[in-house]
């Protein structure tokens, strides 16, 4: 072999060397980078998938109903790490189940796992389990004997149904019952005029008591599971004020117990006359009297609504329920443009029995009864009589009328749909007060005295001419109405208004022809 050939040689084992000890060291590095890796996963820091738990507690005696509100803890059976007395395993949860007696635990880490199930009035219970054991309280357990769960990497484990087993609750010989008597419609308690007889299982007490007796001591009865009570007003003079009412209750240990009671009640039948025609065809509003059944609790404090009752068809009866009690109480006629009539209940009806009143009101009469302000000045039941009167309650204005346009000497005279109730005054000459005659600028002035407020009033122009003339011509506000606001008082007397003034231009008016 000559020089070359070996130099050659020598060269290509060099460089092949060079290769194998080359790749060989990536190759090492990547099995360490791959052994690492495989360790980590091994110790749970990569590749651990989190798992979940499910499940339901149920009743053993009744496999459909689930048990709410119980506390279901999971724990490690093993520990893998100890500080002193401490023992830590993986998982250490708890969790409660909802009103179908359902759990979930999310995001578990892999182990073998118990659980415990514990409720009031249920005998705990100790998942898996195959042995009893007896509580301090002298019931018996589920205890875990030698099985645990065994949750797997990323699993969805379902425990399926846990059996919990209710304990049977010894009771007391007796309870004591304490009932606060509440009026259902006023929601306070019932005054202690009324007395209340109780029964319990069938057996009353001899005493009746009122009803702050009830509230502070109560009764001792025989305990039961359950307790059928029965709450009766005693009759006070042959009136039972409170209908009975029945509800059972829990009998296992001493307790409050509100009881609402239904006040006896009795109707009032309101009946409207001689509504005035401004009220029926008002356009601008629709009149609605309200009628307010209010309570006064010992006339301390302002009154209490009890009901509201709108009035829309003054055609038809309004009927109102009635509590028969005997506590102050009051019915308000309210209507917009009228002051409020007030009605005293107190006793002078028929408390405590069922039956029909009826009240007229009549709008053109006056009883001297009006409420203004916080002055009430209801109408008590001798002064009833079954009527009350709407007449006096009216806030009335004076209305001004200022007509112009008129020829010198042309006589006017106005009608409207409210009654003046005071008639009409004419500011300058007039013909037997019922016209007025335009002076030298074709002016003339009606004041309208006492009219009501609040509702449209329309109007109805009669324009008379000269002697010499021989028709006339009428200015009618027809579909077109004035609306007139309720004043504001002047002072505290209910005619001392502001007078409420316009202007009609008779000759921009629109005019029909009549003959005079």
């Amino acid at each position: 072999m000559n020089n070359n050939s070996q130099i050659s040689s020598n060269l290509t084992r060099r460089l092949k060397s060079m290769n194998l000890r080359f790749w060989g060291g990536w190759f090492l590095a990547i099995a360490c980078v791959c052994i690492f890796l495989t360790m980590g996963c091994e110790s749970g820091s990569l590749g651990v998938k989190e798992a979940t738990v499910s499940g339901r507690v149920v009743n053993k005696d009744n496999v459909a109903q689930g048990v709410p509100n119980v506390t279901v803890r999971m724990v490690s059976k093993e520990a893998v790490s100890s500080g002193g007395d401490l023992e830590q395993g993986y998982n250490f949860r708890s969790t409660v189940t909802d009103a179908d007696g359902y759990f979930i635990f999310e995001k578990v880490h892999p182990d073998n796992v118990v659980f415990e199930f514990t409720a009031p009035s249920y005998k705990k219970v100790v998942f898996p389990a195959t042995s009893d054991t007896e509580e301090a309280d002298g019931t018996t357990s589920e205890k875990l004997d030698i099985d645990s769960v065994a949750i797997s990497n990323g699993a969805y484990v379902d425990l399926m149904n846990v059996f919990m087993e209710k304990i049977s609750i010894t009771l007391p010989d007796n309870v004591t019952v304490k009932l606060d008597i509440i009026d259902s419609i006023t929601k306070e308690r019932v005054k202690d005029s009324e007395k209340f007889s109780v029964s319990f299982d069938g057996v009353e007490n001899d005493d009746p008591m009122t009803p702050s007796a009830w509230f502070a001591r109560g009764m001792e009865v025989k305990s039961s599971n359950q307790i059928l009570m029965s709450v009766r007003n005693e009759e006070n003079g042959g009136k039972t004020l409170y209908e009975p009412t029945s509800m059972t209750i829990s009998g296992v240990s001493n307790q409050i117990i509100t009881v609402e009671v239904k006040p006896v009640t009795y109707n009032l039948a309101f009946q409207f006359l001689n509504v005035p025609q401004y009220i029926l065809s008002s356009k601008n509003t629709t009149p609605v009297l309200s009628l307010l059944v209010e309570y006064y609790n010992d006339n301390q404090g302002p009154a209490q609504s009890i009901s509201v009752t709108p009035v829309t068809d003054f055609g038809q009866l309004a009927v109102l329920e009635v509590p028969a009690v005997r506590n102050p109480q009051q019915i308000r006629l309210r209507m917009q443009g009228y002051y409020d009539e007030v009605i005293s209940l107190n006793a002078e009806l028929s408390e405590g029995i069922k039956g029909i009143y009826r009240i007229d009101v009549d709008f053109d009469y006056e009883d001297g009864h009006y409420a203004v302000g916080e002055n009430d000045n209801p109408i008590t039941g001798s002064e009833l009589r079954g009527r009350v009167g709407m007449k006096d309650n009216v806030k009335r204005t004076d209305i001004v009328v200022n007509m112009i346009g008129l020829a010198p000497g042309e006589k006017a005279n106005i009608v409207t749909n409210f009654i003046p109730e005071n008639g009409i005054q004419w500011s300058l000459p007039n013909d037997n007060n019922i016209r007025g005659v335009a002076n030298e600028l074709g002016q003339t002035t009606a004041t309208l005295q006492g009219c009501p407020t609040y509702f449209d009033m329309t109007y109805t122009i009669s324009v008379f001419p000269t002697s010499n003339a021989s028709s006339s011509y009428i200015i009618s506000s027809g579909d077109k109405t004035i609306p007139i606001s309720v004043p504001q008082l002047k002072t505290g007397s209910q005619l001392e208004y502001e007078p409420i003034e316009f202007t009609i231009d008779v000759s921009k008016a629109e005019k029909s022809s009549t003959s005079n």
